[in-house]
Order: C-alpha cells, then structure tokens, then sequence
C-alpha cells in the first residue's frame, strides 16, 4: 500500500510540473508569435546593428551582373572539365596497360583540379567582398557561393560574433530561385551547419530569404520534455525517470 502511494504522489508532482511547463510553453510561444509579427511590420529591420552604428538589411542583386565573377566560374568549369577528361583517360590507358601514360594523365587531372580550386575560391572571394562591402559585422550576405564556400564564410562569422560579443547575425541565404529545381540547398545546410554552436537559428527573419542568428540563448530544444508531456497527455502511466 506504502509504494502505490509514493507512486501516485511522484504522478501528481509530474502532471503538476507538466501543467506549469504547458503553461510557461504558452506564454513564450504567444510572445515568439508577437515578436514575429513586430520583424514582420518592420522590413527594413535596423534593430541588428553592430556598436557602431546603425543599418538596415540589404537585398543583394543578383551575382550574375558581375562580369569578373562569372569570368572566374567559367574558368572554374573549364578546368573541371578539363580535369574530368585527363581522368578518363588515364583509367583507359590503365586499363590498356600504360602505367606510364596512366601516371602522367592523372597528374594533368589533379593540376586541372588544383586550378578549379583557385579559380572558384578567387570567385567566391571577390562576390563576398562585392556583396558585403559596407555591412555591419553582424550581417553577412552569401549570394553567389557554394555550400563549402558559404559555410566557411559563416564559420569565420559566428566565431568573429561571438569573439566581438554580438547579440545576433543576421545571414542572407536567398531564396533558392537559382537552384536546380528551386529547391534550396544552402539555407538548410546553414541551418545544420550552426548547431554545434548552440545558438538559436530562425528562417525568413527579418526577411524572406535570411536566417537570424541569436547568441547566448541556446538552441531552445525542449522537444524530448514535449515528447514526454504528450505522453502523460494520452495517460501512459509507464514513467520511465
């Protein structure tokens, strides 16, 4: 009788502390939903900026207007291409039994390989700096780059952030209109890219097309304490503490 009745009161205190999270959950939902609202109405957003001063966001035309950047990546492709050809070949004569001729067509693959390299970084290099000529520390526009590229660029922004001890970054995505099938690949792999620093990561703030950064909030997952409350929700007295 003595342990139904310790068990029943360890079920009231949970089902209390669970009304109480419930309760809280609500309140912070209501106001995330008003502060939402509030960057909404507010699209030029200048509440982001950086100890120096104040600024407004950004759109970023579109990359291709730059003829020297295009220029680079058409470079960059050729190279690919031509690397990809000094590959094939050299399996061929590998398979026909030329080691010699085998050895020097990879060589040309990984010379063409090494100049893509640097013709799509000295590409990325000159749109970041194009594009982000006279923005707050605190936002950073990564139209133009590829996910490696972006993600190194956000790297280099968070820590530079977090060193400078900023209370957010505000990061230019873009829509995904340019992607094959306009199905975005590099908001999502920010999106990733950006837990491990345990932050807190919202999508189309302060506009369609970015991701706001916040610092010293954590990443706000309570999804196991949801999991459990729906749990108790449906009655299942199984509690495993």
């Amino acid at each position: 009788m003595g342990n139904s009745q310790s068990i029943d009161k360890v079920q009231h205190v949970v089902k209390q502390g669970i009304s109480i999270y419930e309760k809280v959950k609500k309140e912070q939902e209501q106001q995330e939903h008003q502060q939402q609202n509030h960057n909404n109405n507010h699209s030029n957003y200048n509440n982001h900026s950086s100890s120096g001063g104040g600024s407004s966001y950004h759109p970023s035309a579109d990359v291709d207007d730059d003829e020297h950047y295009s220029q680079l990546r058409a470079q960059a492709h050729e190279e690919a291409e031509k690397r990809n050809d000094c590959y094939a070949r050299s399996q061929e004569a590998y398979k026909n039994g030329d080691g010699s001729e085998a050895k020097e067509l990879s060589n040309q693959g990984h010379h063409h390989d090494n100049l893509m390299k640097q013709y799509n970084q000295k590409a990325a290099d000159h749109i970041f700096s194009v594009k982000n000529q006279g923005r707050p520390l605190n936002e950073i526009d990564l139209h133009g780059l590829f996910v490696k590229e972006a993600s190194a660029k956000v790297e280099e922004a968070v820590q530079r952030c977090q060193a400078n001890g900023e209370k957010d970054l505000v990061i230019i995505v873009g829509k995904g209109l340019h992607s094959p099938n306009q199905i975005a690949k590099l908001k999502p792999a920010i999106i990733e890219l950006v837990k491990k620093y345990q932050v807190t990561c919202q999508p189309n703030i302060p506009n369609p097309g970015c991701l706001y950064i916040e610092f010293g909030k954590g990443t706000g997952d309570v999804s196991w304490l949801d999991r459990f409350t729906e749990k108790m929700s449906n009655n299942d007295q199984c509690l495993i503490m």
